[in-house]
């Protein structure tokens, strides 16, 4: 019980952090949308008018994420600049694109909201004018929900280069691996690793040995060793 209360101060703790809190909302926002219309789709084909009106309060509140989320982004893009402003420049122009394009993507959510509270005003179901609002809700639910999960894609390329978008090293390495018969030509390492010419090596001569010169039939005469002295150890009668 101790550790449960601990994991929930901490995790109460981390809330209050900008920088957490707009990574535990981004995902919320297309989650949200996208089962919000499959609920409104499902709700119209099943003719249940309860879950329809389930499936327009997540679309709304979902849509409605956007405005904190934003807030938080911007509360702790300044931040976060301090930090990858000098190791990653490149990372925190990235996600400073990114904000820009979540605030200009800011009326898409606000509209998406407005006509989910309309459509549950009006009735999904009463009229021709509320059963069009709320095909009209589930088709911009869409479009919205693939605008927001296009911004997590280009964050997700800011803050993990390794994507597929981007081909890793270890990518290549498997590749050649799996196919031994592909061998690529490198012809500076061939050449550096080349024997020299036998003429071009040099051999010492031994300390002792002495130059054979042929004799007068053509034929190099054997060398000559020197016979060793040893010690004779003469038999016992």
């Amino acid at each position: 019980m101790t550790e449960f209360t601990l994991q929930i101060e901490q995790l109460l703790t981390a809330c209050s952090d900008p920088e957490y809190r707009f990574l535990l909302l981004e995902p919320m926002i297309f989650y949200g949308i996208i089962t919000g219309v499959f609920m409104l789709c499902f709700g119209y084909f099943m003719r249940v008018k309860k879950l329809q009106i389930a499936a327009l309060i997540v679309i709304g509140i979902s849509a409605l994420t956007h405005v904190p989320y934003k807030d938080a982004r911007i509360s702790a893009q300044p931040r976060m600049e301090q930090v990858y402003k000098i190791s990653y420049p490149a990372r925190m122009k990235g996600f400073n694109s990114n904000t820009e394009e979540w605030i200009t993507s800011s009326w898409k959510f606000r509209l998406l909201a407005f006509a989910a509270i309309v459509t549950i005003l009006i009735g999904s179901n009463r009229n021709r004018i509320g059963y069009g609002f709320g095909i009209a809700t589930a088709i911009f639910g869409l479009f919205t929900a693939k605008n927001a999960m296009w911004l997590h894609y280009q964050d997700a390329i800011a803050y993990h280069p390794n994507l597929k978008k981007h081909e890793a090293p270890i990518d290549l390495r498997e590749h050649d691996a799996s196919s031994p018969s592909r061998v690529t030509y490198n012809p500076k390492r061939s050449s550096s690793r080349a024997p020299a010419a036998a003429n071009a090596q040099s051999y010492a001569p031994a300390g002792s040995a002495k130059p054979l010169i042929p004799n007068d039939s053509g034929r190099i005469p054997s060398p000559e060793l020197s016979p060793r002295s040893r010690p004779v150890t003469p038999l016992s009668r």
